[in-house]
């Protein structure tokens, strides 16, 4: 017997609130290196668009290596900035490494950016590298942080594997998998299970990463392991070099483009629906265009908008999402 999976109840009923959210973007992708800059040594680790989870463990592992060939052999004090994923995975890194950190931000955790992302193990929204040595290396990141997920446990990280079913006509993007982190997406069949309103497409598995109690626990973990959390907004460079520690670990993101002059950094809004939550046991992905099943809500996207950094001035974009997605379902 072919095994039905639930259909998604959209109806006026079920809607929670809608959310407005910025993903952090850069024009070149990634930056994760380290400079010279307000008498610290600054080892920068943002730019990661719409995939700051998916690879926040891997480049924590990056940050490593870069805090010790700054600060020597001797571990001392660590300074990090930003209070989200990238943050807080850092930190999480460094205390395990015998640092002794300080996580300075204006929000933490469930109060930033990274709560709101979805969030689908893919390294979406992002600028990939030309081929050559700088996209082995970052498809070598990838890896390394799919191997991070791996070893969580899923259970306490609120990490799963869940199939992605796509529709015919989304657009593929052979460069999110050429890493070989996940396997391509091959043809839907019957035999993966019945989707009300998918009728044919593409499969492939990979995890869904629920952000709440992902965030909470980074958080918890860093606190456990003695990390200080600190409440403080960076304006200037002079606010920077006010700090005790002489090593830096930049995760500010958007924040980096004022206080660190880069202006490759841009802002990308995205939109998203929140309905009560809703067990499917699987993702629906069409580009912007998802649905993810969170345990405290069911996840209808979005949008992204790059250049935007307010939210709309009134609810009909979130009324499109909503309408798109019945259009499919219903």
């Amino acid at each position: 017997m072919i095994a039905e999976h639930s259909k998604p109840d959209l109806s006026d009923s079920q809607i929670l609130r809608f959310v407005c959210g910025i993903r952090p973007c850069r024009v070149g992708g990634l930056r994760l290196e380290t400079e010279k800059v307000a008498g610290k040594d600054v080892v920068h680790n943002y730019g990661h668009g719409g995939c700051g989870v998916t690879l926040s463990l891997g480049c924590a592992d990056v940050v490593l290596e870069q805090v010790r060939s700054a600060a020597g052999p001797d571990q001392g004090r660590v300074a990090v900035l930003g209070g989200g994923v990238t943050g807080l995975a850092s930190a999480l890194a460094l205390l395990r490494a015998g640092y002794k950190v300080a996580v300075y931000a204006e929000q933490f955790a469930g109060d930033t950016t990274s709560n709101i992302a979805g969030a689908l193990w893919l390294p979406t929204g992002i600028d990939f590298p030309e081929p050559g040595p700088a996209r082995d290396r970052f498809n070598s990141l990838i890896r390394a942080s799919h191997v991070c997920m791996t070893g969580l446990d899923p259970k306490a990280w609120g990490v799963r594997e869940l199939p992605v079913f796509e529709p015919d006509f989304t657009e593929h993007h052979p460069e999110y998998f050429e890493s070989g982190a996940i396997v391509e997406p091959r043809p839907w069949s019957e035999s993966d299970g019945l989707i009300p309103g998918i009728t044919g497409g593409r499969v492939f598995r990979t995890y869904f990463i629920d952000t709440p109690t992902f965030m909470q626990k980074l958080y918890d973990e860093v606190v456990l392991l003695g990390g200080e959390i600190v409440r403080r907004s960076f304006r200037s460079l002079g606010d920077v070099e006010v700090l005790p520690e002489a090593v830096v670990v930049n995760c500010l993101a958007m924040g980096s483009k004022v206080l660190f002059g880069d202006g490759l950094i841009f802002p990308a809004r995205g939109l998203l629906v929140h309905l009560k939550p809703q067990r499917l046991g699987y993702v629906y992905h069409d580009g912007y265009r998802y649905m993810f099943p969170r345990e405290n809500a069911l996840i209808l996207g979005g949008t992204y908008e790059p250049g935007v950094s307010e939210p709309p001035a009134d609810d009909e974009p979130y009324l499109q999402i909503l309408e798109r997605h019945r259009a499919r379902f219903d």
